[in-house]
């Protein structure tokens, strides 16, 4: 009899912290979040400002009725994010941003409605604004690239990575039509031409061009290589 009693305590007990534990949770999930309430985790750099800035997110919001997904693509667009996840939280109560940002490899700049704007790319040719760079004061890098368009993600991406482990590649050129030109310390400058599925032919030759005359020990100093039309590269020579 006693152990059945102790048994029906406990089970009031039980149900009675279930029940207020229950409410608790209910009253947090339409509770509204403020910027008290968010936590931003691997980016100290991006504040919550930026947050609400670069996304449909408007604070106070009731948490139940935040669209963590559509805020998720909305910030890795507008803000150039690697990866993104955001978190409702009833305990303790708020929304945890838990971000990735991109590595920048080169310094970059875009031009929008005739106005340059600077910033960084990373190896995937994505461009990321001034605003946003980790660490931007102590950044130094050999490659400068203008005119980023978000075309030219795949055909920034394949010359970066093709010159990986180079430190020859000094610039990267791209007018407003489209044509490419690339400045190095050894071919010094490089027309590439328009884009076309030619290029990773042109680059290949570049390598092939310059493995030629450091294997051959030629010592003409380049001026540069034309390789606008692949069956009739030319090169130009300094003459003293």
């Amino acid at each position: 009899m006693k152990n059945i009693k102790n048994y029906e305590i406990k089970k009031l007990i039980f149900l009675g912290i279930f029940f207020i534990l229950t409410n608790i949770l209910t009253i947090n999930l339409f509770r509204k979040v403020d910027s008290k309430n968010i936590y931003i985790n691997g980016a100290d750099f991006i504040t919550i400002n930026d947050i609400t800035q670069n996304s449909s997110l408007k604070l106070p919001k009731k948490l139940i009725f935040i669209k963590t997904k559509l805020i998720e693509k909305e910030l890795t667009q507008n803000i150039s994010l690697k990866q993104i996840s955001i978190t409702r939280q009833l305990l303790p109560f708020g929304l945890v941003i838990n971000i990735k940002t991109r590595k920048p490899v080169a310094f970059a700049e875009r031009e929008v409605n005739g106005i340059k704007i600077k910033g960084v790319i990373d190896k995937d040719g994505v461009f990321i604004k001034e605003k946003f760079i980790p660490d931007r004061e102590n950044l130094i890098f050999p490659i400068k690239l203008s005119g980023w368009k978000k075309e030219y993600k795949k055909l920034i991406s394949l010359i970066i990575k093709t010159y990986k482990g180079n430190d020859d590649l000094e610039a990267i050129n791209i007018s407003s039509e489209g044509f490419i030109t690339l400045e190095e310390k050894f071919l010094q400058k490089i027309f590439l031409g328009f884009e076309s599925k030619e290029i990773d032919e042109k680059l290949n030759l570049i390598f092939d061009i310059k493995e030629q005359f450091k294997n051959q020990k030629i010592r003409k100093k380049i001026k540069s290589l034309d390789l606008t039309d692949l069956a009739d590269p030319k090169i130009k020579v300094f003459i003293p």
